[in-house]
């Protein structure tokens, strides 16, 4: 640690909360887990997403499509949100240093940018846009994505702390996201009825 202020006393519970559980960071159910876990990562999220979109339109299935862009608009929202974050907070990665301190910093250096989780972040957005979309495949979807999330830990790429961050960034951004698109959409179909209503009309009438 560089001695600029001593880790308070949330930063030093999140440091022994990771460090319990680093141990296994080589055992073959993290390393398995972990190697999974890859798929919650931005490009990855992202292939995933179109795939459904494109999956949806070539069924021709509006509600797996519109699921597909919804996803897409979560993740989105989220990984901005991340991005923004990380852009001014430096924490190290546990398995890079022991320091568990958050701190201002324009760091973007991987093993600086601990602080939140991204991984969380985009699976939860991503997650909660298919638990939505299909209710009675939410607990899968939850499940994966809280797996992708928690899996962090063990595998030492981020503290508790960013993890639960990450999670909360991406339950926010499904939400904000899927309440903007209703309204967008909400506004396309006013739009059309009332050009719809307006070309009934005669124009000698108007």
């Amino acid at each position: 640690m560089d001695g600029q202020r001593k880790p308070t006393a949330a930063e030093k519970a999140d440091h022994k909360i990771t460090s319990e559980v680093n141990g296994e960071r080589d055992s073959w159910p993290v390393r398995l887990i972990g190697a999974a876990s890859e798929m919650g990562d931005q490009p990855q999220m992202r292939i995933i997403c179109a795939a459904a979109v494109a999956e949806g339109v070539a069924r021709r299935d509006p509600r797996l499509t519109s699921t597909g862009f919804r996803m897409l608009a979560a993740h989105t929202l989220a990984t901005w949100a991340k991005s923004g974050i990380k852009a001014v907070i430096n924490r190290r990665r546990p398995k890079d240093g022991d320091d568990p301190r958050v701190r201002e910093g324009h760091s973007d250096r991987h093993e600086e940018n601990s602080f939140p989780s991204g991984h969380s972040a985009g699976a939860v957005a991503v997650g909660e846009a298919i638990a939505r979309a299909y209710p009675d495949h939410a607990a899968a979807a939850r499940g994966a994505a809280l797996s992708v999330s928690v899996v962090q830990i063990p595998r030492g790429t981020h503290y508790a702390g960013d993890v639960l961050a990450g999670i909360a960034i991406g339950l926010i951004a499904e939400r904000v996201s899927d309440a903007a698109i209703d309204l967008a959409v909400q506004w396309v179909q006013r739009e059309f009825v009332e050009r719809q209503r307006t070309d009934a009309i005669p124009s000698d009438v108007r």
